[in-house]
């Protein structure tokens, strides 16, 4: 019969993979560039069979996460994670049509049967590892509802899917460990072997990792065990030496040397692939950062050192304390020389999460006193109440925005803008709010919902960052509070929308006749996506029309310049 603290974290587990359901994971009309690069080599390869996202763009969007090779383009990511879904995405067109958008749900379900479920199995595998500690049920309940795993578990980003497969490596070579005949199930070794070289293929960054899983593969001091970890990785390095002889000419070349926007191109060009000698700047902004700061948003991970501590001196399961100390330890040392560690807009140290679970080991070792677990049930408690509120709405934030919980996500959800869900695709409400109403549509050009609203402009649709610029210089966005008045910034060129919009929203910010300002904002839409500029005195007059009969002047709170609308200056890549 399983212990208390088993059936916690199992409960856990399930929770999350009904969360996951739950919650979509996608915002259109926006889609981020770090998932549309996957989908659309999934996409290429099965609808079109190639990997080049060339034709993809088109269906799917446009975005800036992109190699290019002899004239085409293709995904900048590695490609582990795509060579999972291309069969799952197969397997789910039998049944539905062929995608239009991102946000299709033929592409929700491919998230669920490949990220969610995996990372759902590996919560219950840690379950079953850490049981029947105390505090076991808390700590795995902790990683999934505590950390950016409670996002990056129901997206298509890769970080929630490499941090499971390691594990779940690690787990099949103490599986073969534990029985009494281990030569009995030498496949498992092998099925350890290719787990961890398809997270290495999915995440280049987990190459580190895997090596250490061989290491300890080969603890007990047998050679069979590590040939066959060796066996089973060079599968998903054949598939990857292949992908990139086909793609980029040839097998030693990845994705990244061959960055199509300029800026990443600059960054993959210094050091190894932008990795530098660590630094000690990066690892206090890891830790400590207002915006990223993981001992400030997820403070229960304190519990690692004093666990770590007494995991070596109780001289228990020497190979894993060895193993995982060291796991944890070695990548964070790596990442700090990563210049870009922020991730840019992002939820959370993202580039932390695939040692997640080691780390977590190291946690539950440090539960040893009532006091301890209760302070940890504490940190715990707050973990999760910032996670929850900065995944129930908008989640990628900007790393220049501080305490984005406070400053972003309550802001959010005041207005109700929640993260689109089951319900909200019933139309019971999320960030697709009403076209008329939704700086989110207004941003990217769509018409506003009933008969009167504009036509769509010929300008193509924004897609990326410059649709998060169009939010902001939307007519009815405003900003967080914290955001309002700032200076904007020194480099128009960041901006990314036409200058007569930028002339257009500043007369606006400072019109005093309403009748001027209704038509300025008229004239702004047209610049940045709206409606046609031929009718936007028209569509003015029919504004006007709906205003209050009063001529009353508008009040002091609507003409002050703390109070003025969001000045674009936040919304910059």
């Amino acid at each position: 019969m399983s212990s208390p603290e088993r059936r916690a974290g199992l409960a856990a587990a399930a929770g999350f993979f009904l969360l996951s359901i739950y919650f979509t994971g996608l915002f259109p009309p926006f889609g981020n560039p770090n998932e549309l690069s996957r989908l659309e080599a999934v996409y290429a390869f099965v609808e079109q069979g190639t990997f080049s996202i060339d034709g993809a763009i088109p269906v799917l969007g446009n975005h800036e996460d992109k190699a290019v090779s002899g004239g085409r383009f293709y995904s900048n990511k590695a490609p582990g994670l795509a060579f999972a879904a291309i069969p799952v995405y197969r397997a789910l067109r039998v049944f539905f049509p062929e995608p239009k958008s991102s946000s299709d749900t033929v592409f929700v379900l491919l998230r669920i049967l490949t990220i969610s479920l995996l990372f759902s199995i590996a919560l219950a595998r840690l379950a079953a590892r850490l049981a029947p500690a105390r505090g076991a049920g808390m700590v795995v309940f902790a990683v999934a509802f505590g950390t950016p795993l409670l996002f990056y578990g129901r997206s298509f980003f890769g970080h929630a899917w490499t941090a499971a497969l390691l594990f779940l490596a690690w787990d099949l070579l103490r599986l073969r460990e534990d029985r009494a005949r281990p030569e009995s199930v030498d496949l498992l070794a092998a099925s350890a072997g290719l787990i961890a070289g398809w997270a290495a293929i999915s995440e280049y960054t987990a190459a580190p990792l895997a090596v250490l899983l061989l290491f300890r593969a080969a603890a007990r001091g047998r050679l069979k065990p590590l040939s066959l970890f060796v066996a089973g990785a060079a599968i998903p390095l054949f598939l990857l030496l292949s992908y990139d002889a086909v793609c980029f000419g040839s097998p030693w070349v990845l994705s990244s040397a061959r960055e199509a926007h300029r800026s990443f191109a600059e960054l993959a060009g210094r050091g190894l692939f932008g990795f530098g000698p660590p630094s000690p700047r990066v690892a206090w902004a890891y830790l400590f950062h207002p915006a990223r700061g993981l001992l400030l948003f997820s403070p229960f991970w304190i519990w690692a050192i004093p666990g770590s501590l007494a995991w070596w001196r109780s001289r228990e399961d020497r190979a894993d304390a060895v193993f995982m100390i060291a796991a944890v330890a070695a990548f964070f040392i790596l990442l700090t020389g990563y210049p870009n560690w922020h991730g840019g807009w992002a939820l959370g140290d993202r580039y932390l999460l695939p040692v997640v679970f080691f780390g977590a080991f190291t946690v539950a070792r440090g539960l040893t006193s009532p006091f301890s677990r209760g302070l940890f049930a504490v940190a715990v408690t707050f973990s999760v109440a910032n996670t929850f509120l900065l995944t129930a709405s908008w989640p990628h934030f900007w790393p220049e925005l501080p305490w984005p919980a406070a400053t972003g996500s309550l802001w959010f959800l005041e207005r109700g803008w929640t993260a689109p869900n089951l319900l909200s695709r019933l139309g019971w409400g999320s960030l697709r709010l009403d076209r008329s109403e939704s700086p989110i549509a207004a941003g990217m050009g769509l018409p506003p919902s009933g008969r009167g609203g504009h036509r769509r402009c010929r300008r193509p649709r924004a897609s990326g960052s410059e649709a998060i610029v169009s939010i902001g210089c939307s007519r009815d966005w405003r900003g967080p509070p914290l955001l309002r008045g700032n200076d904007p910034p020194a480099s128009p060129a960041r901006l990314r929308i036409p200058s007569p919009a930028r002339c257009d929203l500043w007369s606006l910010l400072r019109m005093g006749s309403r009748t001027r300002r209704v038509e300025a904002r008229h004239r702004h839409r047209c610049n940045t996506g709206g409606a046609p500029a031929r009718r936007s005195r028209m569509a003015a007059v029919r504004e006007m029309s709906r205003l209050p009969r009063s001529n009353a002047t508008p009040t002091s709170r609507e003409v002050k310049p703390a109070n003025r609308s969001f000045r674009l200056g936040v919304f910059v890549l």
